[in-house]
């Protein structure tokens, strides 16, 4: 006996795929390092990418963070990247992104609220370095595809001792 799928589980089939591509193309974008064509054509105008401290264990409002950028904020830090003003990403460092687990938490009509596991694997002076967390994404309908409003990072890690400087984009 099969089953057929109704017209909502297929719709939300569809647009679990559609998610599920872009963020993979976004992780694309980052693993070759095309940092300018990933922040004209995957993010808002009014993004805001933010990395809680790995002590943190919630999102507190007013909680010391790693990372809180606004949109100029970001700009600045990949043009800094990608003209070789980082010493620690010169050479720049081979990241290989592992996104699973793409769920959509929430479909807001104006956006949607949508969570995933990453690990970001780097490698680079001689170091070997994962990464592994969970991404937290407001993404904004735009025609068939969409944009980056709220990226969060939360990763795993009690310390980042290990991983030197956060010097790459997760």
């Amino acid at each position: 006996m099969t089953t057929e799928l109704t017209v909502d589980e297929t719709a939300r089939v569809r647009l679990w795929h559609r998610v599920s591509q872009f963020l993979f193309r976004e992780a694309r974008l980052l693993d070759e390092w095309r940092l300018r064509e990933w922040y004209d054509e995957m993010l808002t105008d009014d993004v805001r990418y933010s990395m809680p401290a790995t002590d943190v264990r919630a999102e507190t409002a007013g909680a010391l963070g790693l990372i809180d950028d606004d949109a100029a904020r970001l700009r600045q830090r990949i043009e800094q990247l990608l003209n070789d003003e980082v010493w620690c990403e010169n050479p720049r460092s081979r990241t290989n992104r592992m996104i699973s687990n793409v769920e959509i938490l929430a479909d807001r009509g104006t956006h949607l609220d949508v969570a995933a596991n990453v690990v970001v694997h780097r490698f680079g002076h001689g170091r070997s370095d994962a990464y592994v967390g969970k991404y937290r994404f407001e993404l904004v309908v735009e025609g068939e595809s969409f944009r980056l409003r709220k990226r969060v990072v939360v990763l795993d890690h009690e310390t980042l001792y290990e991983h030197g400087k956060l010097s790459i984009i997760l």
